[in-house]
């Protein structure tokens, strides 16, 4: 049987190395090198092509848990460049996150493969740092050939996008199954 848990990249990685977990595809976040890199995440500046934004004012953000490590990397990124922000929106899962950015509440630091249609990049519009990229690594523990079967193909998928992105052909976010 397979099971599919959303969270945030530390839960899953304590659950996978506690033994709770058989495979997990996570952010890296640490300076751990083993697993399998599936891909190199992109992250930009996104808002609704409406947003406004006051120059001088502090960045309107809306992002997950303060326990998220893009929110952290995007948040050190601001202090870094001396950019005052303010959180209007926190938390609710990804889909609410991009949901308030879609409306024209806040700027969000996304993956530019998940980013929504309906957003763009702002970062150089709005003077904003850029935001590193991060490697997508899977961690697995599994000796049965068809579970590894599996693996294998969400592994692809990720491969997939990888390739087909590189060359400016963007896949049907249906096609590529997302795990945190």
């Amino acid at each position: 049987m397979i099971e599919v848990r959303i969270e945030g990249s530390p839960n899953l990685l304590e659950s996978f190395e506690r033994g709770t977990l058989d495979a997990v595809i996570v952010r890296r976040e640490d300076d751990r090198r083993n697993g399998d890199v599936l891909t190199l995440e992109r992250f930009s500046w996104f808002a609704a092509p409406s947003f406004e934004h006051r120059m001088g004012g502090p960045i309107r953000l809306a992002s997950l848990a303060t326990s998220c490590g893009v929110r952290s990397v995007a948040t050190r990124a601001l202090d870094a460049a001396g950019l005052d922000w303010i959180e209007v929106f926190v938390g609710g899962g990804m889909a609410a996150v991009t949901a308030a950015v879609s409306a024209g509440l806040a700027i969000a630091p996304l993956a530019q493969r998940v980013a929504p249609l309906d957003l763009i990049d702002v970062g150089a519009k709005f003077q904003l740092p850029p935001l590193p990229s991060s490697e997508i690594v899977l961690h697995a523990n599994l000796s049965d050939a068809r579970s590894k079967g599996a693996l294998r193909t969400i592994a692809a998928a990720f491969r997939e996008h990888r390739t087909r992105s590189a060359a400016g052909e963007l896949p049907s976010s249906a096609n590529i199954p997302t795990l945190a």
